[in-house]
């Protein structure tokens, strides 16, 4: 049995606000039967689910996973950066030359 422990995450916050689509009636029936072992009403399984779901896809997103190899080019990179380029080395004294003017 699958765990809807989060649909609990945010019960202070209302649930106000609609959302609409058309399903199969084949999927209807499977999500309900589903909703039904789980022992929560259609629309509970079917908010705690994408909730689920979006918190999933959310995570996937704001994770890099590196293969070994880039891994270890990314703390090779880390440890030993190269120097700055010329344009870099403009900028910083670009930039020291107006705060020093603005003071």
């Amino acid at each position: 049995m699958s765990n809807f422990s989060d649909i609990k995450a945010h019960s202070n916050e209302m649930a106000n606000d609609t959302i609409r689509m058309r399903v199969r009636p084949s999927d209807r029936e499977r999500i309900a039967r589903a909703a039904g072992l789980s022992g929560m009403t259609l629309a509970t399984f079917v908010r705690a689910s994408a909730a689920r779901e979006a918190g999933r896809i959310l995570r996937e997103h704001r994770t890099t996973t590196l293969s070994e190899r880039d891994s270890r080019a990314l703390l090779e990179a880390l440890d030993h950066p190269p120097p700055p380029m010329a344009a870099a080395r403009d900028a910083v004294r670009n930039y020291r030359s107006r705060i020093a003017n603005a003071e």
